[in-house]
């Protein structure tokens, strides 16, 4: 069943609340990264065992994201986004109060299988809501709400804490994660609360046939796809285990910065935006697998700088690593996405995307047991063995995914 072309004000809607969706989740999914430090303290606790707020978060996103994207379709897509939200929010208003890092650990956890619903469930309910000449810019709205909660997550939520002290850093990145969750439920209310057979109706557009897919270099199945996830791991370990121990390398000596002060130094994240936003121009030119190998050497470059005790080297290291991350996690992505006719990109997406995320919880709590044990080179260490390893599987032919488009 149809109902037509969707309205420019139904579309509107849509897109808006997919992109207020991915800012309120991706608000609280990294909230703890930059106050590691606090809790470590507040709760008498190792380093390691402080980074799990970080990893437990992502680890349960990334084994939800697929059985997600299962379930949607069963209780309608709008309902699992609306709820995801809402219950992600609550979650994050509660864990300030967790009287023990164990019970911390595991609000973490339950929040990112909440978190896991929405990024399983967007892409697909844009898909069906709108109209294919709508969706790629819709797409393109919805990852932008990915990066600017991403940054806000770490930026919000430490500039608050540098006021209102850590518990209430994170009080005030909830609710106004909140906020953005009832805008959502609002929204798509008429999806939400519609019955089960006219919200399935409603998620089905009248729309021409899609043009068949460009013609691009294949990509080969079974181990050489799972290179490119492999790429994708990797360079997520050093994203996320940098920036996870950043903060308290910062407040040391010889700094000693507040998490306020700490939390601007996540703005080098914009240099991703930078990055991915040229990625597609720059690939027209070159080749992915010569694009990642600039990245990879780039970020090489950057976190062998970070070992210099200057701030401003610091932020130079920083901002070369983050834009070599994104250059080869930007190729991975577009790789995994860009299967043969006929093999189910969807899934193939959402196995990059999980692989990724456990990239993130291992970079974050091997980054942390290092940092005890070897201070900031012994993340730095851990970084450049795993970008060495991206360059190895490159020039081995590894990442033959990466060729370009033809």
């Amino acid at each position: 069943m149809s109902t037509g072309e969707p309205s420019a004000t139904s579309t509107r809607r849509t897109v808006i609340a997919v992109f207020l969706a991915g800012v309120s989740v991706f608000l609280v999914l990294y909230e703890t990264q930059g106050l590691i430090p606090a809790i470590r303290e507040a709760y008498g606790i190792d380093a390691p065992t402080a980074s799990l707020t970080v990893s437990a978060t992502n680890v349960a996103m990334a084994v939800f994201l697929i059985p997600f994207s299962m379930l949607a379709p069963r209780i309608g897509h709008a309902r699992q986004i609306a709820g995801g939200v809402i219950l992600a929010a609550i979650l994050a208003l509660i864990m300030p109060f967790m009287p023990s890092p164990e019970l911390l650990i595991a609000v973490r956890f339950l929040q990112g299988v909440a978190i896991a619903s929405v990024p399983a469930t967007a892409m697909a309910y844009l898909s069906l809501r709108l109209p294919s000449s709508a969706l790629p810019g819709a797409i393109g709205v919805y990852i932008a709400g990915n990066t600017i909660g991403g940054l806000a997550s770490r930026l919000l939520t430490g500039v608050a804490a540098e006021i209102l002290g850590w518990h209430g850093g994170l009080a005030f990145t909830a609710v106004v994660s909140l906020v953005f969750g009832i805008i959502v439920v609002w929204l798509l209310r008429h999806d939400v609360f519609a019955t089960a057979r006219a919200a399935a109706a409603k998620e089905f557009v009248d729309d021409p046939a899609p043009a068949p897919p460009p013609r691009r270099s294949p990509i080969p199945l079974g181990f050489g796809l799972w290179r490119i996830y492999l790429t994708g791991f990797l360079c997520m370990i050093v994203f996320g285990g940098s920036f996870t121990m950043l903060g308290s390398r910062l407040q040391l000596d010889p700094w000693r910065l507040s998490e306020g002060a700490v939390a601007l130094f996540f703005l080098i994240y914009l240099v991703g935006t930078v990055v991915t936003t040229y990625y597609g121009r720059l690939a027209t030119k070159y080749s992915r697998t010569r694009l990642t190998m600039i990245g990879m050497i780039t970020a090489i470059v950057g976190a062998g700088l970070t070992l210099v005790d200057s701030l401003v080297v610091i932020i130079i290291g920083m901002s070369l690593l983050t834009g070599g991350f994104f250059l080869g996690h930007t190729g991975a992505s577009a790789a995994a996405s860009a299967s043969r006719p006929g093999v189910d990109t969807t899934r193939s997406a959402a196995i990059y995307l999980t692989v990724y995320y456990l990239g993130t919880s291992l970079g974050a709590w091997l980054s942390a047991v290092l940092f005890t044990d070897f201070a900031w080179p012994g993340v730095v260490a851990m970084c450049m063995t795993a970008l060495l390893a991206v360059v190895v599987l490159t020039l081995t032919g590894a990442s033959i995914g990466f060729r370009k488009r033809t």
